[in-house]
C-alpha cells in the first residue's frame, strides 16, 4: 500500500487532532511526573486538556482552507510538544513546574552554562521528544486536513466550554486543590493537579504582572483550645515582665494612609497590614547595635555538611552562635533567584523567577543592605559567578549595597571553571572591606552547585579526597566534596576576622537557596535513585521534610551563650531577626516572617499553602496534618491558620505586582530624620 493510499485514509479535521493532541500531551506530562495518582485530578486535568483542545480547534478552524488549517494544526502541536517537555524537564531538574516568566528569566543564563546539560538531557530522552512530536510527525506525514464549517465550529466552541465546565466540576467536587481556583494558587501545584494548560490559565489570572484587586480572607478568631496542660487545671505561673515597645515606625499610621490613598488597591493593603497586631522589641533588640554584618546565601548547603570532623569551622559557628535546631528553607519555584529573594527581602517571592526583578521597580527599603547602608557603612556584594546572571549586576545595587562586584564584574583572580572557587572569592574579597570602620557584605556562593560528579564538578573534584572513604554513593560525595570549598572559605574568613581582632564585632548570617535538587532522582542530573533520600538518611520524605535545612547566625560575641531557637523558622524570619539584633527601626507588619526572638507565633509557610507551626504540619499537596504535639486534628486551629498563611502569601503577590513599599517609601520622606 503506498504513502499515498495511507494519506487518502487519513483524513482528519484540524480541530479534533488538536483536542486529541492537548488531552495526550496532559497525558504524557500527568504520568511521567505523579507520584500518587487520584482519579479526581485526573478526570478535572482530562476536562481541562478537552477544554483547551477545543478552544484551540475553534481558533484554527477559521483559518481558511484544508491544506493551511492541517499546516497550522501541525505546526501548534510541535509547538505544544516543545512547551510540555521543556516544563518537563525543569520539573525533573529542579522538582518544580516553572511559569513562563521564570523560565524567560533563567533562559539566556541556561543556554550560556549549561548548554551542554541540555545537549546530554536531550540525548537521554529521545524517547520522551519522539512521543511528544508523534502527534505533529504522524499528522503531517500521513495525514490530510478536513475542511471545518460553522456547525463543526459551534460543534468546537461547544466542547471548550463544556470541558473547562466539566474540569471545573470534577475540581471541586472530586478533589481538595481547589483552593487554587480561589486566590491559593501556585503555577507547580496547578500544574500537578489539573495540567500545564490550567497553569498557564491561572497563572495569567493570579501570577506575576496579573492585575487584580487586592482580597484577603477574613481573619477568623484565635482558636479557644489550650495545650493539654492547661486543660488539666493547671495554672501558669504568674511572671513579671518588662513591657517593650512595639516594632513601628514612628509617625507611619496605615489606618490614615488608607483613608487618605486614593489608588483602592493601596488602599486595601494598608487596611490590610493596619489589622495586623505589631510584635514588640524583646531582650534581644539591639544585641548586635553597631556590628559588622557579613551576609551569605550558601549555594545548596543542607545541614547534613555540618559535621565537626569534616567540616569544623561550619560546625563551630553552627553550634558557638544562636542554634537553630528546626530551620527550613522552603522550595519557593524558581531556583536560587528566589531564594535569595526570601532571605534578603523577607517576603515569598509569588512570582518565581521574576521577584527579584522587582527590585528595580520597588524600593524595599528594609533590607539590612539599606538600613545599614544609611548608618554609613561600607559595603558590597559578591558572586563568583557570571555577574549578568539574573540581572545581579543591575538588582543588588538596589538592594542597599555601593557595588556588585562578581566573575567578569570586577572578580579578578577566580578561575572560571565549573563551580567557580568560593575560598578563591574569600581570598579576593575579605581584604577590601576587613579595615572598614564599619561593613555590611552580602555572598551569594556557587561551589555547591550540581552537577555531582568528579568529570562535571571542579570543586567536588578538587577536594574528592577528603570524601573519598565514606560510606555513600559517589553522587554524595561529590556534593560533600563541592561544600568543602565553602568550608575552606569559612575557615579562610574568620580566621582573617579573628587576625584583625574584629570577630566580636563581626555577625555571620548563612542561610541556603534552597535543597540540593542535584541529588533527587532525575535525568537532568543522571541520577537514577534518590540520592538526597541517602544523604537525609530516609526512605521517603515530602517537600516539608526536604527542605528542612540549616541556618547559622553567629559573632565571636555569642559563644560559650548556648542560645538555642528551638521553635519552627524559616528564611522569611531573617531579615526581622537581624533588624531587631541591630536595633534598627522597622514595622514588623510589613514583613511576612517574624523576629525569632519576639513572642509571635512560629509559623513556616510554603508557596502551596502547606505549613508548620509548633502544633504541626500541614502538607497542602496530600491534604494532611501531621501533629507535632500529640493532639488530635483541631478543625478550628487548621482553618485559623490555613486564612494566616493565604492571606500572608496574598499579600506579598500584592506587594510585587503593585509595587506597595513604593508608598510605603513615600509616606515615610516627610517623618524620616
Amino acid at each position: 500500500m503506498s504513502a499515498l493510499t495511507i494519506k487518502k485514509k487519513y483524513t482528519l479535521s484540524p480541530g479534533v487532532f488538536l483536542m486529541g493532541t492537548t488531552v495526550y500531551l496532559e497525558w504524557l506530562l500527568h504520568f511521567w511526573v505523579t507520584e500518587t495518582f487520584q482519579w479526581g485530578r485526573f478526570a478535572a486535568l482530562t476536562a481541562f486538556a478537552l477544554g483547551f483542545g477545543g478552544l484551540l480547534a475553534f481558533l484554527v478552524s477559521w483559518i481558511p482552507g484544508a491544506a493551511a488549517g492541517k499546516r497550522t494544526a501541525v505546526a501548534v502541536s510541535a509547538a505544544l510538544g516543545a512547551v510540555w517537555l521543556l516544563e518537563y524537564f525543569l520539573s525533573d531538574a529542579y522538582q518544580v513546574f516553572m511559569p513562563p516568566v521564570t523560565v524567560f528569566n533563567g533562559a539566556g543564563g541556561v543556554a550560556r552554562d549549561y548548554l551542554g546539560l541540555v545537549l546530554s538531557l536531550l540525548a537521554r530522552n529521545i524517547w520522551r521528544l519522539a512521543l511528544v512530536m508523534l502527534p505533529a510527525l504522524a499528522y503531517g506525514l500521513l495525514g490530510r486536513g478536513k475542511k471545518t464549517g460553522l456547525p463543526g465550529r459551534g460543534l468546537f466552541a461547544a466542547v471548550a466550554v463544556a470541558g473547562y465546565l466539566l474540569g471545573l466540576g470534577a475540581a471541586f467536587g472530586l478533589t481538595r486543590d481547589y483552593g487554587c481556583f480561589q486566590g491559593a494558587y501556585t503555577f507547580d501545584s496547578t500544574v500537578r493537579c489539573y495540567g500545564l494548560q490550567m497553569g498557564f490559565v491561572l497563572e495569567a489570572r493570579y501570577g506575576s504582572g496579573s492585575v487584580q484587586e487586592p482580597e484577603f480572607a477574613e481573619p477568623l478568631p484565635v482558636p479557644t483550645t489550650q495545650p493539654a496542660r492547661l486543660e488539666t487545671g493547671e495554672t501558669e505561673p504568674e511572671q513579671t515582665e518588662p513591657v517593650y515597645p512595639e516594632q513601628v515606625i514612628a509617625g507611619l499610621d496605615f489606618g490614615e494612609l488608607a483613608e487618605t490613598e486614593k489608588n483602592s488597591a493601596i488602599a486595601s493593603i494598608h487596611t490590610y497590614v493596619d489589622s495586623l497586631t505589631p510584635a514588640r522589641q524583646n531582650a534581644y533588640t539591639g544585641l548586635f547595635a553597631g556590628k559588622n554584618l557579613i551576609l551569605i546565601t550558601a549555594e545548596a548547603l543542607t545541614r547534613e555538611v555540618i559535621d565537626p570532623e569534616l567540616t569544623p569551622t561550619l560546625y563551630r559557628l553552627a553550634t558557638q552562635g544562636v542554634q537553630f535546631t528546626d530551620y527550613y528553607q522552603p522550595g519557593w519555584g524558581a531556583s536560587t533567584i528566589s531564594g535569595e529573594f526570601s532571605n534578603l527581602i523577607g517576603l515569598v517571592p509569588t512570582n518565581g523567577g521574576g521577584c527579584m526583578k522587582e527590585v528595580k521597580q520597588q524600593n524595599f527599603f528594609l533590607t539590612m543592605g539599606h538600613q545599614l547602608q544609611k548608618l554609613g557603612y561600607w559595603s558590597a556584594a559578591y558572586h563568583n559567578n557570571d555577574k549578568g546572571f539574573y540581572d545581579r549586576d543591575e538588582t543588588h545595587t538596589l538592594l542597599g549595597y555601593d557595588r556588585f562586584i562578581a566573575l567578569y564584574g570586577g572578580l579578578e583572580n577566580v578561575q572560571a571553571v565549573w563551580p567557580e572557587s568560593d575560598l578563591e572569592m574569600m581570598v579576593e574579597t575579605v581584604p577590601q572591606y576587613l579595615s572598614q570602620e564599619h561593613f555590611s557584605v552580602y555572598y551569594m556562593t556557587v561551589s555547591g552547585h550540581s552537577v555531582y560528579s568528579r568529570s562535571s564538578n571542579a570543586m567536588a573534584t578538587k577536594n574528592y579526597d577528603q570524601v573519598a572513604d565514606l560510606p555513600y554513593s559517589e553522587p554524595v560525595k561529590c556534593y560533600l566534596a563541592a561544600n568543602l570549598e565553602l568550608e575552606a572559605a569559612l575557615t579562610y574568613l574568620v580566621e582573617q576576622l579573628e587576625a584583625a581582632g574584629i570577630a566580636d564585632d563581626t555577625v555571620i548570617v548563612i542561610s541556603p537557596d534552597h535543597f540540593p535538587y542535584g541529588l533527587e532522582e532525575s535525568s537532568t542530573w543522571g541520577n537514577g535513585v534518590n540520592h538526597l533520600a541517602e544523604l537525609y538518611g530516609v526512605e521517603d520524605y515530602n517537600h516539608i521534610v526536604r527542605d528542612h535545612s540549616t541556618l547559622i547566625l553567629w559573632s565571636g560575641c555569642l559563644e560559650g551563650q548556648n542560645i538555642t531557637v528551638d521553635e519552627p523558622t524559616y528564611s522569611l524570619d531573617i531579615l526581622p531577626t537581624l533588624l531587631n539584633l541591630f536595633g534598627l527601626e522597622y514595622d514588623s507588619r510589613l514583613l511576612v516572617g517574624r523576629d525569632v526572638f519576639s513572642e509571635e507565633m512560629p509559623l513556616v509557610l510554603w508557596p502551596d499553602f502547606s505549613w508548620k507551626t509548633q502544633r504541626g504540619s500541614y502538607d497542602a499537596q496530600a491534604g494532611t496534618f501531621e501533629s507535632s504535639d500529640g493532639q488530635p486534628e483541631d478543625p478550628e486551629y487548621l482553618d485559623y491558620i490555613r486564612t494566616l498563611v493565604m492571606n500572608k502569601i496574598s499579600y506579598c503577590r500584592y506587594v510585587l505586582d503593585r509595587d506597595y513599599f513604593n508608598y510605603v517609601a513615600a509616606a515615610l520622606e516627610p517623618v524620616t530624620p
